[in-house]
């Protein structure tokens, strides 16, 4: 179906591809796997426009979600206190809407770069968003 690259990151639940044409491919492993596949595809295509620019974009996916097909971002987010401030005030920008970011900082509040990259211009996205949770109202 795609010409996979190479595995270029893997997790409990899933595999990430590197697809020839500036795509990456997340394959679920198991039934948690594909529950992460489905989240993350709500959370994208039910969050306003301001909060989707954020999130790294959804090209298409399978319809029992065991795959999603995502756009593949190159940029590291950079170890800065400036891009850190950035992330800090994009949390709260989210939490604001009611979107609460798990999975983005490590215990001691730094950065998660692994799950952080950054656009052209400069802007944060979040290429992995699984744990990010809707908040009760």
């Amino acid at each position: 179906m795609y010409k996979l690259k190479k595995r270029i990151g893997s997790g409990k639940h899933r595999i990430v591809y590197d697809i020839v044409n500036g795509h990456v491919l997340k394959v679920s492993r198991s039934k948690r796997g594909r529950r992460s596949n489905k989240k993350e595809v709500s959370i994208y295509y039910s969050s306003p426009r301001s909060v989707r620019k954020h999130l790294g974009r959804i090209k298409k996916f399978h319809r029992k979600y065991s795959w999603i097909k995502m756009v593949k971002y190159w940029r590291r987010f950079p170890r800065s206190k400036k891009y850190r401030r950035k992330l800090k005030k994009m949390i709260a920008y989210f939490r604001k809407r009611g979107i609460m970011p798990d999975d983005v900082l490590t215990r001691k509040g730094k950065p998660k770069r692994c799950n952080l990259r950054l656009k052209r211009k400069g802007k944060i996205v979040f290429i992995d968003y699984a744990n990010f949770r809707f908040k009760r109202k």
